[in-house]
């Protein structure tokens, strides 16, 4: 049994697509610190692209599907997309596909996208952290209306958006974990036809995913 898992170790990974960095930084520490046999024996590449543009994003997750990778995630904020109608338009469309390709309904040369997660952030992944003390749905047009009601988390009072704090001791998911639990149950599926009215956020997800994938 173990050289068959040896065996596999060396070729199976998961790609991490994200738009901001503390996606990538958040992500770092749930691969460090999160304990799930699986993450005993895949990598976990948080990737931060220079190209941030949704049909971007896709094409990259694209190429890592396509360069093997057992499954990608690509972490999206709607932040900055809501502020675009062509790239709401072109959100829209390239998740349409992505949930007729879960559904086992791929577009002609979508069939690719049967090995993407993509997970929502609606506005940014701060809503995430609310979560672990609130079951809210209350809509944020950006990062600047939430961090108020983020702050009134005694945990999270002196929260900023940068690398030093996400590494501070505690780091950002030591912090978090005793309401980890707390936040899974509180989060929801992401809505498209909500997506202006309706907070969310599909972290939990993620560890869903890693709780019960295969090796």
């Amino acid at each position: 049994m173990s050289r068959r898992i040896n065996k596999r170790k060396g070729r199976t990974s998961i790609a991490v697509i994200v738009d901001g960095k503390d996606e990538k930084w958040y992500m770092e520490k749930v691969k460090k610190h999160y304990s799930c046999t699986v993450l005993k024996y895949i990598s976990i590449k948080p990737e931060l692209p220079s190209k941030k543009k949704v049909v971007e994003l896709f094409d990259l997750a694209k190429t890592k599907v396509e360069a093997e990778n057992s499954m990608v995630l690509l972490i999206i904020d709607l932040d900055e997309v809501l502020k675009s109608k062509s790239e709401l338009n072109n959100f829209k469309n390239q998740y349409e596909k992505y949930l007729n390709a879960q559904q086992g309904k791929p577009a002609r040369n979508c069939g690719w996208m049967k090995k993407l997660l993509v997970i929502v952030n609606n506005p940014c992944l701060e809503y995430w952290y609310l979560l672990h003390f609130n079951p809210t749905r209350k809509f944020y047009a950006d990062y600047a209306g939430l961090k108020e009601d983020l702050r009134k988390n005694l945990p999270l009072s002196k929260y900023e958006k940068t690398e030093e704090y996400y590494n501070s001791n505690p780091d950002i998911y030591k912090r978090l974990e005793s309401w980890l639990k707390d936040a899974r149950s509180n989060a929801t599926p992401f809505d498209v036809t909500q997506c202006t009215t309706q907070g969310c956020s599909e972290m939990g997800t993620v560890f869903d995913r890693l709780d019960n994938y295969n090796l």
